[in-house]
């Protein structure tokens, strides 16, 4: 065997190693990675992909609609979960702001009183407010009104009274 020079032998530069960015894969994965996949079915989960033109959520004051969205079906342990993704548009629900000062301006103001702006005081947050504070019916009524019907502040005020 016949021994090459160190000038002609090939040497690796000393440089650190340092992390390599990741290249990002082209196009999109519908359920993600195999490993994920296979830890899913190990669990128990299918993760299923569902053809829908429209999701339409309906809350108290304004409704949200998605076109095209994506939709994956998740069972697991006899339940479905639903996973929607997509851009959503929201739509307020009842009249509108003008509608709503015109009613407001026909209709006559009636004036409010100060016994209707307090709130009642049923028995049920009596003895809660007894029960809670070690004290008696009376005296848990008594700091209930004294709060307003305020049942935490009522308690604070007999579990630190003197």
């Amino acid at each position: 065997m016949v021994k090459v020079p160190k000038d002609l032998q090939k040497k690796k530069k000393d440089v650190p190693k340092r992390p390599q960015p990741k290249i990002a894969r082209k196009g999109e994965q519908s359920l993600g990675s195999r490993a994920m996949r296979r830890k899913m079915e190990q669990q128990g989960i299918s993760m299923d992909p569902i053809d829908v033109n429209r999701v339409i959520f309906e809350l108290a004051d304004k409704t949200m609609v998605i076109e095209q969205p994506e939709v994956f079906l998740m069972k697991q342990m006899g339940q479905e979960i639903y996973q929607v993704m997509g851009t959503a548009e929201e739509k307020t629900i009842g009249i509108s702001s003008v509608e709503s000062v015109q009613i407001a301006d026909s209709t006559e103001k009636e004036e409010i009183t100060d016994e209707e702006l307090k709130p009642e005081i049923t028995e049920n947050d009596i003895q809660l407010v007894a029960a809670q504070a070690n004290v008696s019916l009376k005296e848990a009524e008594a700091a209930l009104k004294d709060s307003n019907g305020n049942i935490a502040q009522a308690i604070i005020f007999l579990k630190n009274r003197p």
